[in-house]
């Protein structure tokens, strides 16, 4: 988890374990899918592929830095890359592999390395350090800006990592295209997808407009 104000100044972070790291890097290269670190804004990878540069070419996140392999085997590796990382993305486009295989293995994981699985995506599942969530960076956040969460924020979201956030916000919104947890934690569930301009029209409903 990483968490910095307007000014690049970090409030809060949080990393995982080299040896997190490295055992859901295994699992990826067992299971034969993609996996992508974080450190802070910089993406590293031990291949780029499609769906690797569809998360830059499609969601504007930075293009994943290769790592170099090693001299003698040339295997690349995540978990001995120094510093260490904020979170880790396994990404594959068969989401039934990925949720009813992928993740019971990697949930198994978890428990064992102080680590906690979510999915941002039906093709991506977040591996966190144990306690992390989008709902304690914002929480972070708001601590820092002098903002009460529970009476004053509004919240937007669509996938299961917002679920969280969203319930515990002072009001919590999710799009109408938002999965089965991100409604169900909601207060309020639009019509209007994410694509559709859901996050004006939120802002309209709940006063935002024109400020």
């Amino acid at each position: 988890l990483y968490c910095v104000d307007g000014q690049g100044n970090v409030l809060f972070e949080r990393k995982l374990t080299s040896e997190a790291t490295g055992a859901a890097e295994k699992l990826a290269r067992e299971s034969g899918i993609s996996i992508v670190a974080y450190d802070g804004d910089a993406l590293y990878s031990t291949e780029i592929s499609d769906i690797v540069a569809h998360l830059h070419e499609h969601y504007g996140e930075p293009m994943a830095t290769l790592l170099p392999g090693s001299p003698e085997d040339n295997v690349r590796g995540l978990a001995t890359h120094e510093p260490l990382m904020h979170k880790l993305l396994l990404m594959d486009d068969d989401v039934e592999f990925l949720a009813k295989t992928v993740r019971p293995k990697l949930e198994a994981l978890a428990e064992k390395y102080d680590a906690c699985v979510t999915m941002a995506l039906p093709t991506m599942l977040e591996w966190l350090p144990s306690g992390c969530s989008k709902a304690l960076g914002v929480a972070k956040v708001c601590e820092a800006l002098d903002i009460d969460m529970e009476t004053e924020l509004l919240a937007l979201g669509d996938a299961e990592n917002d679920a969280e956030m969203l319930k515990q916000s002072a009001i919590g919104v999710a799009m109408g295209n938002g999965c089965p947890a991100a409604k169900a934690a909601a207060d309020y569930v639009l019509e209007d997808t994410n694509d559709d301009g859901g996050a004006g029209t939120a802002m309209e409903i709940f006063g935002f407009a024109g400020r």
